[in-house]
């Protein structure tokens, strides 16, 4: 599996246990002992698949930071927001309501924990995970689809103005869509990462020397070539059957 998780928790014999469970023929796990360990990785570090996290944090030197002000500076990174976390808790932690209101975790698994009921919530996590990229590629998919129909329609009014404003949207929207995939494809080693990324190169070299031809002054894009951009481009969304055939591979390998 090619699988990354953040595990913040103090170490001890349950640090050992986790990252027994966590074995690397499964799992790339990365540890962070407390929570200013956990800040700064957070700030400057990949993101992962997934957070395991203990609830009951130990202060570093005259710093505390709590496992809710982690989840919460987490929710405010556009790349961590929609990372799953699974908390590990005390029923003594005053916390826990709090933390269960926060929508990106997944589970709380009350200490002493049953070993399996934990691989179960690590797997189910994953599996929601790679669910949820995948509904994000299709639903990107189709919004880029709309976003073709309104250019070629302000292509055929001749709206020059409206039609170069619409198409610099339109160009920000396949960027983040090959960047969306592209650090998924990346972080799960996906054998046709290279090609994929060949073919990504080349679209965004065709929207850029049309945006450039776009800006200047009383030039514009015929319908022609916005219908030849829209082919090239879903050309490359069905490469992406390939990418979801991957994907659904990798969701069915999560067996616990």
């Amino acid at each position: 599996m090619h699988f990354s998780i953040l595990l913040i928790e103090p170490p001890g014999i349950d640090s050992q246990l986790l990252q027994l469970m966590l074995a690397p023929e499964k799992f790339r796990v990365r540890t962070s002992e407390c929570g200013l360990k956990a800040w700064n990785a957070i700030l400057t570090d990949d993101v992962p698949d997934l957070v395991v996290m203990d609830a009951d944090l130990p202060q570093q030197g005259e710093i505390q930071i709590t496992a809710v002000q982690l989840l919460e500076m987490m929710n405010n990174q556009a790349k961590w927001c929609n990372v799953p976390k699974v908390i590990l808790a005390s029923n003594s932690n005053s916390s826990i309501l709090k933390i269960s209101s926060i929508s990106s975790v997944n589970a709380i698994i009350l200490k002493p924990y049953d070993p399996r009921r934990f691989m179960q919530e690590i797997y189910k996590s994953l599996t929601q995970h790679i669910e949820s990229h995948i509904t994000e590629v299709n639903r990107q998919h189709v919004q880029l689809g709309a976003a073709f129909q309104e250019l070629i329609k302000l292509s055929e009014q001749q709206n020059a103005n409206d039609l170069a404003r619409a198409f610099t949207q339109l160009s920000h929207a396949i960027e983040k869509h090959f960047d969306f995939e592209e650090h998924f494809m990346a972080r799960h080693n996906y054998p046709d990462f290279i090609d994929h990324h060949d073919n990504h190169k080349l679209l965004l070299t065709m929207v850029d020397k049309m945006k450039a031809e776009m800006a200047q002054p009383e030039k514009s894009i015929t319908t022609q070539r916005i219908e030849k951009l829209r082919t090239d481009l879903f050309e490359d969304v069905n490469d992406d059957k390939k990418y979801i055939k991957f994907l659904s591979n990798l969701r069915s390998s999560l067996v616990g």
